[in-house]
């Protein structure tokens, strides 16, 4: 891994920027992986797991001209038992890579993420931070399946955030084509060729497409309001990889991301640490810099405060108020129909409910 930030992970230990770094270019590795396996056949060098050497032998073994795995519930099961590997495989790859390094813990790390559900791995998550015990989270958004049966990589990316004894917490966002990491204070982004540059906290692309806004498939009541501003809505599943594609990536100005719990939102410091305006839309417009969406992180993940619901992130403070505000005024004006139409055939309180 070529890096600008400081240690070896063996004379020099890392520290969480060289963990994330790590953690994430394995990710991103890991998924080209896949992806050509998929593509051409497995590496025919690389050793697979007893369990499919043996379960490859026994398919070899039957004598039947329609084997097992072929036609449509046996490409169901090959396609069950890929997704149900991707996120072991994925959290097994960063455990390896990290076991071969020392960190400034001077202990080794955890790394969840290959069960349990969000609220459980959350809590995990939790109780390692509040111990003092550094940990690594890894947690896909949107769906993986989908990436790799479609290559779209707006289906599904990782999150990432680490956490290092007397350091902030770290996070980076991995999509098939890309991963960036930011902390309070630095941000990085992985070139293709494998190599880490930092970033001054500029976008890469001075000039964005105004009439482009990537808003999330459950927020679609807005559709009609925001289409008065923006006349191509890019309506997706996940957010998050979205948002990395075509807003830090490319030339999309500006998002509506509605967060899924704070392991599923690296992208919100992701986005701060890159240039990104981060806008809490019903906070009364303030900006998060990335010192804020940090603590904003923190604060959620050690459970201090409930994690935020809703983000604009926009690549100015401008677009992200305008965006805030018409987000802001449509809902409000939702709550008050649904508030009228709650009220139909209301007569007022009963002595029961004074």
């Amino acid at each position: 891994m070529s890096k600008p930030f400081p240690g070896d992970g063996v004379e020099v230990p890392y520290r969480a920027d060289g963990i994330a770094g790590l953690s994430a270019s394995t990710i991103f590795g890991t998924l080209r992986t896949i992806r050509q396996e998929l593509e051409q056949g497995q590496d025919a060098d690389r050793r697979l797991p007893h369990d499919e050497e043996l379960r490859h032998v026994r398919a070899l073994e039957i004598d039947d001209p329609c084997p097992p795995w072929s036609g449509r519930a046996g490409q169901a099961r090959f396609w069950d038992a890929f997704e149900a590997s991707l996120m072991p495989r994925i959290v097994g790859a960063v455990h390896a890579a990290l076991e071969r390094v020392a960190n400034t813990a001077g202990v080794p790390i955890t790394v969840i993420g290959a069960k349990g559900s969000l609220e459980e791995r959350t809590e995990e998550f939790r109780e390692h931070i509040l111990s003092g015990r550094p940990v690594v989270s890894i947690s896909a958004t949107g769906c993986l399946r989908r990436l790799f049966v479609t290559g779209d990589a707006n289906a599904a990316s990782l999150s990432v955030l680490v956490w290092l004894p007397n350091h902030p917490l770290h996070a980076a966002a991995v999509t098939a084509e890309s991963a960036l990491m930011s902390d309070c204070t630095n941000a990085h982004r992985l070139l293709p060729s494998g190599t880490w540059i930092q970033m001054l906290g500029e976008p890469l692309v001075p000039d964005p497409e105004p009439g482009y806004i990537v808003v999330p498939r459950s927020v679609t009541g807005l559709e009609h309001r925001l289409r008065r501003e923006y006349q191509n809505l890019i309506v997706v599943d996940d957010t998050s990889s979205a948002i990395i594609q075509a807003v830090l990536n490319r030339a999309v100005p500006a998002a509506i991301h509605f967060s899924e719990g704070v392991l599923n939102s690296a992208v919100v410091l992701v986005s701060a640490g890159h240039g990104m305006a981060v806008r809490l839309y019903s906070n009364g417009g303030n900006v998060t810099e990335p010192w804020g969406a940090s603590k904003i992180l923190y604060k959620a993940a050690t459970g201090n405060t409930p994690f935020v619901e809703g983000l604009v992130i926009a690549r100015d403070e401008v677009t992200a108020r305008r965006l805030g505000r018409i987000v802001e005024d449509e809902t409000d004006r939702v709550r008050q129909l649904d508030f009228t139409d709650g009220l139909d055939g209301f007569d007022g309180f009963g002595d029961e409910d004074l």
